[in-house]
């Protein structure tokens, strides 16, 4: 009876042993599964990060990019205030040139006029000098020839006096006539000074038309110049204005791709805060897990302990000790068939093993006793079983919505059919490839739309 129950005993220890290794060893696999999740959620994050720093690498380029466009506008800007600067001040230079020119006609024509009315005042004289001579001459002819008359009639028909008073005459009329050649010959000489003088400013005239004939032609050379540069300088503006607009699309389009950017910048890093609080989270629980186990350990090694002998917390030494119990309890067992055999033998005993009995049953009352605490045990270790069965469930369906939401984003860029037999980081891949396939594809639509929209104005 001692031995049948003492193997029930050992029997139900090795059946709850048997479960609480099973339950050991699927917490220790559960316990793995849940690292090797927190590995792949690190994995994740990481990756996310990467990817944060890669976007933010980008954001600094496109922003140094946009400063580089801002200033190479605001360059443009002063190249086309310049140009506009300098196309008043070559309007204003070809306007006075202009007035100059109109002015250097006029006063060449003022110069023609006064020549021609030179040339006609300098004939005018020169007839009435020839008039003055020829009156000159016939005078003094007349004069002779009348003089001659009168000495030859003065022997015949005059007086001495009337001859005196005639040579006085004449020589009264001699001195008038001198004067009067000398006030013509002064008249002739002053014509001739100012027939010289017009000579003089008719060849200086003529030099200065000549020098502003030149001067006008140059002066026409460099309108033509001027209109040239004038040509140059406004197809220059036009291209300037071009690059100006499409250097204005182009910081539209990059703006517009810094505030995508900036957008997904900051949900991923809403999304890295809610990972690592969910790793911080399930840390927690690893770590709570960890220390209940460890306290199982203990009350189990402290079952097991015996007063004279102190079984520590570790899985080898609480095998060591069960593996005693068991040798114990089959030491025990050859003991009950050796007292067994002796029963009938050794009746005088009977009250040794009245008091074995006695012993047996106690230590049967402390087995049953330390079978209720491992049953208590059984149970919350079974609860704590159903608790990481709840968390378990959780993550999967944290998993299935996330496999949702990548179906669904595959579904939305039709890639339903290539992301269909492949895992979920390759369908994450794949999904990025695409996303940016599609970036790059509506930026180049972009660019096409801001080209055509140019060349059609």
């Amino acid at each position: 009876m001692e031995g049948d129950s003492g193997n029930d005993i050992i029997t139900t220890l090795r059946s709850d042993l048997a479960g609480l290794q099973y339950k050991r060893d699927k917490l220790i696999s559960e316990n793995s599964d849940l690292k090797n999740q927190m590995l792949s959620r690190d994995q994740r994050v990481f990756e996310q990060q990467v990817e944060i720093d890669h976007l933010r690498e980008q954001n600094a380029r496109q922003n140094a990019i946009i400063s580089s466009l801002k200033k190479k506008i605001q360059d443009l800007e002063e190249l086309h205030r310049n140009l506009q600067a300098a196309q008043g001040r070559s309007d204003l230079t070809v306007q006075t040139l202009q007035r100059d020119n109109r002015y250097s006609e006029e006063k060449i024509k003022d110069l023609e006029k006064k020549l021609r009315s030179l040339e006609l005042e300098c004939h005018n004289e020169e007839q009435q000098k020839e008039n003055a001579r020829c009156q000159f001459h016939d005078l003094i002819r007349r004069l002779s020839a009348a003089l001659d008359a009168d000495f030859c009639d003065s022997t015949h028909t005059h007086s001495p006096e009337s001859l005196i008073i005639k040579a006085a005459e004449l020589v009264q009329e001699i001195t008038r006539l001198k004067n009067k050649c000398m006030n013509t010959m002064e008249n002739l000489s002053s014509l001739e000074q100012d027939l010289r003088s017009c000579r003089d400013a008719l060849e200086r005239s003529n030099a200065d038309k000549e020098i502003l004939q030149r001067q006008l032609s140059s002066q026409l050379l460099d309108i033509e110049r001027l209109k040239q540069e004038k040509e140059s300088l406004a197809v220059q503006n036009r291209v300037i204005e071009r690059e100006l607009h499409e250097a204005r699309d182009k910081l539209t389009h990059c703006t517009k791709n810094l505030n995508v950017v900036t957008d997904n910048v900051n949900q991923n890093e809403s999304m890295i805060v809610q990972l690592k609080e969910d790793l911080r989270h399930r840390d927690e629980k690893y770590q709570r897990l960890q220390a209940e186990f460890r306290n199982t350990m203990e009350s189990i090694a402290i079952l097991l302990s015996l007063p004279t002998r102190f079984v520590e917390a570790h899985e080898s030494t609480i095998k060591d000790r069960i593996r005693e119990i068991l040798s114990d309890n089959k030491d025990k067992s050859v003991q009950i068939d050796a007292l067994r055999d002796k029963l009938g033998m050794e009746s005088q005993q009977l009250g040794r093993t009245a008091h074995l009995h006695d012993q047996a049953t106690t230590r049967v009352r402390i087995l049953e006793d330390e079978r209720n605490m491992l049953e208590a045990k059984v149970h919350k270790l079974e609860s704590e079983l159903n608790a990481l069965e709840l968390s378990r469930e959780s993550l999967r369906k944290d998993k299935a919505n996330f496999v949702a939401f990548l179906e669904r984003l595959s579904r939305t860029l039709n890639m339903d059919e290539l992301t269909q037999d492949v895992g979920i980081e390759l369908h994450t891949e794949s999904i990025m490839h695409r996303a940016e396939q599609l970036a790059r594809l509506e930026s180049d639509k972009i660019v096409d739309k801001v080209s055509q929209w140019v060349a059609c104005k």
